[in-house]
């Protein structure tokens, strides 16, 4: 999980991101206030029309209502059109879906983390007017200051026709099952 927020500013995000106030860096203090920043920027970016335009494009021939449909060709289309990387050593970085979503509209191939890519697929599906939810999770039993200590997330979008939850993980990607399979712990945070 990375350690950004799009609203921060000051020399910290400047050191970065060139001043930028689009990508939010902060010293990593957790799960909760990680899945905040990941949820804030999601539901801003909700708005932003390029996050339609893009969830429009990749949805356009589909038919109508397949929302199943239209939850997978986001999750595709996000992940083969952009590239893990890993955050800087020390810091969290969440960078605003919207300004992930201009990045493909221009061809650009972002490199983004797993706090990056649930921001951005939670967007989309929202965005498309799918109910979705975060979910943090552990291989290990590890605590810290009394705090369970996660090491990945993902998004999931429900189905309104038959009320599944879809993990959206690009991370994971085909080896989502196996990954599901070695998690030890687990936390849903409701997004909208």
């Amino acid at each position: 999980m990375t350690k950004t927020h799009p609203h921060l500013r000051g020399k910290a995000n400047e050191q970065l991101s060139g001043g930028s106030d689009r990508v939010l860096k902060f010293p990593y203090r957790g799960a909760p206030q990680t899945v905040g920043v990941i949820k804030k920027a999601a539901l801003d970016s909700q708005r932003d029309l390029s996050v339609r335009n893009l969830a429009e494009s990749i949805c356009s021939g589909l038919p109508s209502k397949c929302y199943v449909g239209e939850y997978l060709a986001l999750y595709n289309a996000v992940q083969h059109m952009t590239r893990y990387m890993r955050d800087p050593r020390t810091v969290e970085l969440v960078r605003a879906p919207y300004v992930i979503a201009r990045q493909m509209a221009a061809g650009q191939v972002p490199n983004l983390d797993c706090d990056d890519l649930t921001a951005l697929l939670s967007a989309l599906v929202l965005s498309v007017g799918g109910q979705v939810r975060i979910v943090t999770v552990a291989f290990r039993n590890m605590v810290h200051n009394g705090q369970r200590q996660y090491s990945h997330v993902f998004a999931e979008a429900r189905d309104p026709k038959s009320g599944r939850w879809i993990v959206l993980d690009p991370v994971a990607s085909h080896k989502t099952s196996e990954m599901l399979g070695r998690v030890v712990a687990a936390k849903i945070w409701p997004v909208a």
